[in-house]
């Protein structure tokens, strides 16, 4: 049995579609579910995350470590509404700030801090904290201007329970967001290819057979 002109396009245009749905789809599916995005509205975290910008946070974070630019809940400290602020320590360290330092001291060695805005101690509140464990210890990179651990020593040292942490920033650097771009753009070249295709077997199938010459 003779085959269809055009047949194999088709099928090529067709599988070259559903690759680059699903490319597209499964990507955007993920993020629904896993990632929510939110935007800063006020300076506490400046100049990292300034007022306005928009952040791509994952939710339900099952680790939290140092460093994280997280949100937060912070009805332990009875504030309302989610806080968006750095962890610069985790359950079983100890950071600390005394008066007159140039930095913080984390596990008795200074606390590097490229990302803060001023002076580590501004804001001008000393603190010696044992972080226990299953908490975090959670600074604004704005120390001149952000409501902290600091400004709550008196509930649990100023600690709140990793469980307080809804979201943990997913930088545009990071593996996760490079893949699904990657995959984004994959997709969507895809789909002009796939509709090539298959407007060629199109053009193939409706195409009239040339009669063969006959032969005197």
């Amino acid at each position: 049995m003779a085959r269809k002109p055009g047949r194999r396009r088709g099928i090529g245009a067709i599988a070259l579609l559903v690759l680059g749905v699903a490319l597209i789809g499964g990507p955007i599916a993920f993020m629904l579910s896993s990632f929510t995005a939110t935007h800063q509205s006020g300076d506490s975290m400046r100049p990292t995350v300034m007022p306005g910008d928009l952040i791509l946070l994952r939710k339900d974070p099952t680790e939290v470590r140092r460093g994280d630019v997280v949100i937060y809940d912070s009805g332990e400290w009875g504030m309302q509404g989610p806080i968006l602020g750095r962890v610069v320590a985790v359950g079983g360290d100890r950071i600390s700030y005394a008066l007159g330092n140039a930095t913080l001291t984390l596990n008795g060695q200074p606390l590097d801090e490229p990302y803060v805005n001023g002076a580590p101690g501004d804001g001008g509140v000393p603190f010696d904290v044992e972080v226990p464990k299953d908490r975090v210890f959670i600074l604004g990179d704005n120390r001149g201007n952000a409501a902290d651990s600091r400004f709550h020593q008196d509930t649990n040292k100023g600690t709140l329970p990793e469980s307080a942490v809804t979201g943990v920033e997913e930088g545009q650097g990071s593996p996760i967001s490079m893949g699904f771009g990657l995959a984004l753009f994959a997709g969507i070249c895809l789909l002009p290819v796939a509709v090539g295709l298959g407007i060629s077997a199109r053009v193939v199938r409706r195409r009239k057979p040339v009669p063969a010459a006959v032969r005197p």
